[in-house]
């Protein structure tokens, strides 16, 4: 899939009403505004208005975090290859541009498909609460073929005390908030219908979800460890609960209500165990200045939430042409221009790759902007696209789609699979890859994968990229009970 996502984010930029006003004024650093900073770690890269000494703390803070949640879930931590980049905003006016709603911190992805955390220019308990249960989202897909909704969040919502502690605090998992215990205590049931849910949960589901990974963890940790071996090697989660948890199957009468006899009386006793996880130890961050058009694009590759309201498209354009101005190859401001004046997008995308013919977006940009009937130059510029940037997922399963849709699978599938790696946390390499399993015949890994690729849409995902990828695993399901059928003489 080539992450219609970002299409539809752009559609919604390019049609929010013009009629009031939700931006504050910004002032980019070549016209007297207050310098941009980029800082890199091992795992981070974030872009920031903060001073050069809040800036080193937050990626410090950040690194810790991170390596605070690896160690907390598992032993022996899977590796964690790429960078998740952050955007860290001194003014919370300016948070509130990029906010999608209500929220100390969010969680989001680029118009390039990387992860990217936002930040206020605080990082108090409540952003840290945030971030450590996205960090912990972004962990376990790296860790789990298949994820049951309630294992997810649950555990994403267990490591949250992780961000409860100070800076300078030893942290901890395992305790239990008051505010998050007073959401479920005194309990009155419901979690037959956290184990089947689908999508997203309802508010309070949370806070179940949140027991139940609490409950089995401290009561069942033997058969907990086993479910989660079943999970890392992609069983089916719903047939993983029935054979390690036959007592509470939902589908069987009365399994669920039994499991919420359990859970209420852990809650009602009141004694929960929790441990220390030991700081790691954490290298300095690398420093360098960004430029105007860099603090620009940093800015530009993310849709303006604000908040839910409405902001003036004319303000939005007005940034982009300024960012133009300064450099007339930023790739995040074309891209923003494209869907406003489309009669100039393939010119403007052009001189992109002959201005930088070593940016990996550029390519992808162009890729995008060529005729539909141009099939040979959109690879050639996703193959320039990943020869600049072998490392980039979006460039990856780009290519590979593309390969894909000219019967090339068998090229495609090395290219998938890298992506898959890279991103195992987007539904589109996965899709990509499911797609390519079943054009070669191969249909448990295609069901495998394209299961996999549902399980991962986030709860924001458009009922339209759910229905395509349901849609596409129906297709493969009908294609794989045919294909063994007429082979079997």
């Amino acid at each position: 899939m080539r992450l219609p996502r970002l299409v539809a984010a752009l559609a919604v930029l390019l049609t929010s009403s013009p009629a009031q006003a939700g931006r504050p004024e910004f002032r980019c650093p070549a016209r007297g505004g207050t310098a941009w900073r980029e800082l890199r770690t091992e795992h981070f890269l974030v872009e920031t208005d903060l001073s050069s000494g809040k800036a080193r703390e937050l990626a410090r803070e950040l690194e810790m975090m991170l390596g605070v949640v690896r160690h907390g879930l598992f032993r022996a931590p899977p590796p964690m290859p790429g960078t998740i980049r952050v955007l860290a905003l001194r003014s919370t006016e300016e948070f509130d541009l990029f906010a999608p709603g209500r929220g100390d911190a969010f969680y989001a992805r680029s118009r390039w498909g990387e992860p990217v955390i936002v930040l206020p220019g605080v990082f108090a308990e409540e952003q840290r609460i945030v971030i450590a249960h996205e960090l912990t989202h972004h962990v376990l897909a790296r860790a789990f073929a298949r994820k049951p909704l309630w294992f997810s969040e649950g555990t994403a919502t267990y490591m949250e005390t992780v961000g409860s502690s100070g800076p300078r605090s030893t942290p901890t998992v395992g305790g239990v908030p008051q505010w998050r215990y007073r959401s479920v205590f005194p309990y009155h049931g419901g979690i037959g219908a956290v184990l089947v849910a689908k999508g997203r949960l309802e508010t309070k589901q949370y806070g179940l979800a949140w027991a139940l990974v609490h409950f089995l963890l401290n009561r069942q940790p033997r058969e907990f460890g086993e479910l989660q071996l079943r999970f890392a090697r992609g069983q089916d989660p719903i047939i993983a609960w029935r054979e390690v948890f036959p007592q509470w199957d939902p589908g069987a009468r009365g399994g669920a209500e039994l499991l919420d006899d359990e859970i209420g009386r852990y809650l009602a006793r009141g004694k929960f165990a929790y441990r220390d996880v030991k700081l790691p130890q954490v290298t300095a961050a690398t420093e360098r200045d960004m430029s105007a058009s860099e603090a620009h694009a940093a800015r530009l590759s993310l849709p303006w939430g604000n908040r839910g309201k409405p902001f003036r498209l004319a303000d939005l354009l007005a940034e982009a042409d300024e960012a133009l101005a300064e450099d007339p190859a930023n790739v995040d401001a074309l891209a923003i221009v494209a869907g406003a004046r489309p009669e100039r997008a393939l010119a403007a995308a052009r001189r992109a790759v002959q201005l930088r013919p070593g940016d990996t977006r550029a390519w992808m940009h162009l890729s995008e902007r060529l005729p539909e009937d141009d099939a040979a130059g959109r690879e050639d510029a996703l193959r320039r696209a990943v020869e600049v940037a072998p490392e980039s997922a979006m460039a990856l399963n780009n290519l590979a789609w593309e390969l894909l849709g000219s019967g090339r699978s068998g090229e495609a599938l090395p290219l998938a699979r890298k992506a898959m790696f890279l991103a195992p946390w987007d539904a589109a390499t996965l899709d990509t890859l499911a797609g390519v399993h079943a054009d070669l015949g191969q249909c448990d890994e295609a069901l495998e994968v394209q299961r996999r690729a549902i399980d991962v849409l986030p709860d924001a995902a458009s009922a339209e990229n759910r229905r395509v990828l349901t849609e596409r695993l129906a297709q493969f399901e009908r294609q794989c009970r045919v294909v063994p059928a007429a082979a079997a003489p």
